[in-house]
């Protein structure tokens, strides 16, 4: 009697590794196997890694590349840069050369035109006199908002960053303009209050609320200091602003969906004493699958 010898696979699926043997249902099977690594794959590159270096990476490695190759830091680079353009020799031409240099050389968050022309938009509507502007970063926004406002105005500068205060003095030294522009450095929560103790600054018409990166903390603690909620803590806003004829502050958030902050969306859209207006574009300088936005919230009044 002959034993009968089956031939067993190593493993299964091990006849795939032998494409001589094939049949259809081999056939299927990878193909299937590369219809889905290529739907992989494209989503890797083509999303995630798109997504990713729009929303992180271009914050870091081309200012990482760009210091290990030049020695100067972004500030550095930006001022040289501004002060070797022909085109800025005023206000609006330092913003151009500001622009075309984030958007062609390398990013950082700024405000670029589509939202400048919020910003414009909301001071011309308002005309404030006092602004305070909490983050200014390299000192595009600063640049916009004194474009609009008027000689006699005086606008009061919180940022944590020292060397981003010390770029923004000389940006605002090569415009040459007379309105007065106070620096504090450091944590706005610890400041605030110095602006009323030490600068004897009573009420503000327009307040500026910027964020940079995902890591910093919501604009609402910022907005409770600035109510006054506390009675430990001097109210900054306009109390009678739900008079037809009255003074009324101004609050405009920026990046309140790129990094976002609903915690502040939420907190002004559903209080009484707040009127807002939402205000939807690409992220500046990036493509338009990059949403972001810019709040204005109006204090009516308690």
């Amino acid at each position: 009697m002959t034993e009968k010898i089956v031939e067993r696979s190593a493993f299964p699926g091990a006849k795939l590794l032998d494409p001589t043997k094939y049949g259809n249902e081999e056939y299927l099977i990878v193909a299937l196997f590369g219809f889905i690594l290529f739907v992989a794959i494209k989503h890797l590159i083509f999303h995630t890694i798109y997504f990713w270096w729009f929303q992180h990476g271009r914050f870091y490695i081309p200012n990482t590349l760009w210091t290990i190759l030049t020695g100067k830091t972004l500030s550095k680079r930006l001022l040289n840069h501004v002060s070797t353009s022909s085109h800025g020799n005023d206000l609006n031409g330092i913003l151009n050369v500001m622009d075309e240099y984030f958007k062609n050389k390398e990013f950082a968050p700024s405000l670029g035109e589509t939202k400048g022309k919020v910003v414009d938009e909301v001071l011309e509507k308002h005309k404030p006199n006092s602004v305070l502007i909490i983050g200014c970063h390299l000192g595009y926004c600063l640049l916009r908002i004194l474009k609009s406002l008027p000689d006699n105005a005086t606008v009061f500068v919180i940022e944590e960053n020292a060397e981003f205060i010390a770029t923004s003095k000389q940006l605002v030294a090569m415009t040459k303009t007379t309105i007065k522009v106070t620096y504090m450095c450091g944590n706005a929560k610890d400041l605030l209050s110095t602006l009323h103790c030490d600068y004897g600054v009573e009420k503000l018409d327009f307040i500026f609320l910027n964020r940079i990166s995902h890591e910093e903390p919501s604009h609402l603690p910022l907005v409770h200091l600035l109510e006054g909620n506390s009675e430990n803590t001097h109210s900054f806003v306009h109390q009678s602003g739900n008079l037809d004829n009255s003074k009324r502050t101004v609050m405009l958030a920026d990046k309140v969906v790129m990094p976002g902050d609903p915690s502040f969306l939420k907190y002004v859209r559903e209080s009484d004493h707040y009127e807002t207006k939402y205000y939807q574009m690409s992220l500046e300088h990036s493509s338009h699958e990059i949403v972001d936005g810019m709040e204005v919230a109006i204090y009516t009044g308690s």
